[in-house]
């Protein structure tokens, strides 16, 4: 009995022992196969992004791993700062080099009728406006605007206009469906849906509801307001 324990724990010890040698085996594969190559470092994907994801959205999404030189492909990039300014045009799967090539213009993602990913975080809210308030229906997914609220006087308060939020990322602009896809839309309303957090859209929400929006076009280093609301005061000077 006593001897026949001894071969199960045996078997069993033999068992784990092996294992171990195979996983160190297969973690060892990789630098097998790099050993005696020249290696360079590119951007890897470590988790799915989606079309329309902000180049300066990548954060965690993306590794960086070096690879031998031989198996770098076209394009690759190295430094997200290099995607400062686009979106990417397709989703991207884990595991994949991240390439300049899969990467575009916001106005050319959008124009396309693509839709901007939401960021991790964020929320997405959706805004009705006339055209003269929405940069006269130039936007496209992928923007990033200000958003302005105008209220009027009240017992306690009187007329103003503010910045509400600012840099605040588009993500696609739904223009009226009568509107030939080829022609410009030069009347009615259009949709436009915005990533934000919980306090960003409650400010928003709060301005469409009680007064009136407008949304001007940024980009990443625009200029903030020096001063306060303008009121009838400040506006007369």
């Amino acid at each position: 009995m006593t001897t026949r324990i001894i071969a199960v724990l045996l078997a069993a010890v033999l068992a784990v022992v092996g294992a171990v040698l195979l996983i160190s085996y297969v973690r060892g594969a990789d630098d097998r196969a790099f050993a005696g190559a020249e290696l360079t470092q590119v951007l890897i994907v470590k988790t799915e992004i989606p079309a329309g994801t902000s180049g300066a959205e990548l954060g965690t999404t993306v590794d960086l791993k070096s690879v031998p030189v031989a198996y770098v492909a076209a394009g690759a990039v190295t430094d997200v700062s290099d995607l400062k300014g686009l979106v990417a045009a397709v989703s991207l799967e884990p595991g994949e080099q991240v390439l300049a090539s899969r990467f575009v213009a916001p106005d050319t993602f959008g124009a396309d009728g693509g839709t901007a990913a939401v960021p991790k975080g964020l929320q997405e809210i959706t805004v009705s406006l006339d055209l003269q308030r929405v940069v006269g229906g130039a936007l496209v997914a992928g923007d990033l605007v200000g958003v302005y609220g105008s209220l009027q006087a009240d017992n306690t308060d009187s007329a103003r206009t503010q910045l509400v939020e600012s840099e605040v990322l588009v993500t696609s602009v739904v223009r009226d469906a009568a509107v030939d896809a080829s022609a410009v839309q030069t009347s009615g309303a259009i949709l436009v849906s915005l990533a934000v957090t919980a306090d960003q859209a409650q400010r928003i929400i709060y301005a469409l509801e009680f007064g009136t929006v407008y949304l001007s076009q940024q980009s990443t280093d625009v200029t903030p307001p020096t001063g306060g609301p303008v009121t009838r005061g400040v506006f007369a000077g």
